[in-house]
Order: structure tokens, then C-alpha cells, then sequence
């Protein structure tokens, strides 16, 4: 049974190779750590370490992938931050998703929408709501 500081040390890994930390991965830390360990490991391998494509492109790559997938909106976020992170400006971010809203289908894009509306401006109210019905 691993030890609760190995379980935090874990996390720290996820959080220092990605610059976020998202539900499951506390929910592999508490269920299989080794398997938290082991995709550690991959995204170290492929994707953290490689030096083909910078890490703005490789994020805006993945936000491309969870929108077109109409991942949940807390996924997309965490891709657009780190892709901010990585010298994204919000601007660029929305581009991409209307440069991609034709192929990938209406919905798609509007939970990408929605994504970015809740990290780049939550002032603007969220797009899924019943505004008014006659």
C-alpha cells in the first residue's frame, strides 16, 4: 500500500511535467498509483520530452483533439491554460477554434467556446443556459 507522501510526490510529478493537475489524476493516486506512475512516465516520454513540435503547438494541438471530441469542459480548459502558459494569447486560442468549428461539427465548437469563455472571460455569461422560452 503506498504511503500517503509517496502518493503527494506523485501528484507533484503530474503537476511539474504538465503545469496543471486534474481530477483523475487524484483518483489514479488513490486507486493505482502504479498506473498514475506509468502514464507519468509516457507523457514524460512522449510528449514532455520531445523536441519536434514546442509545447504552445503541442497544447493547441490537444485542445483541438478534446474539443473535437466534445471532451468535458474542464478538460478543454486545462489544455487552453496550458497552452496560454505556453505563449498562447486567449486570441490564438479562439482562431484555432474557428478555424476547426466547420469540420468538427456546431457542437463541438460550442463546448470549446464554452471553455474559453470560462477561463479567458467569466464575465460573459456561460453559454449553456436557457436564456428565455415563449
Amino acid at each position: 500500500m503506498p504511503t500517503e507522501q509517496e502518493k503527494q510526490a506523485e501528484l507533484e510529478r503530474v503537476v511539474e511535467l504538465r503545469g496543471f493537475r486534474y481530477g483523475l489524476h487524484d483518483f489514479y493516486a488513490e486507486y493505482d498509483l502504479d498506473a498514475l506512475k506509468a502514464v507519468n512516465q509516457h507523457v514524460a516520454d512522449s510528449y514532455i520530452n520531445t523536441t519536434t513540435l514546442d509545447r504552445k503547438t503541442k497544447e493547441l494541438a490537444l485542445v483541438v483533439a478534446c474539443v473535437a471530441q466534445q471532451d468535458l469542459v474542464s478538460h478543454i480548459q486545462i489544455h487552453m491554460h496550458a497552452a496560454n502558459k505556453a505563449g498562447a494569447s486567449p486570441e490564438e486560442i479562439m482562431a484555432v477554434l474557428d478555424l476547426i468549428g466547420g469540420w468538427i461539427g456546431n457542437v463541438a465548437k460550442i463546448n470549446g467556446l464554452e471553455a474559453w469563455r470560462a477561463l479567458f472571460r467569466p464575465d460573459i455569461p456561460t453559454i449553456d443556459r436557457v436564456v428565455e422560452l415563449r
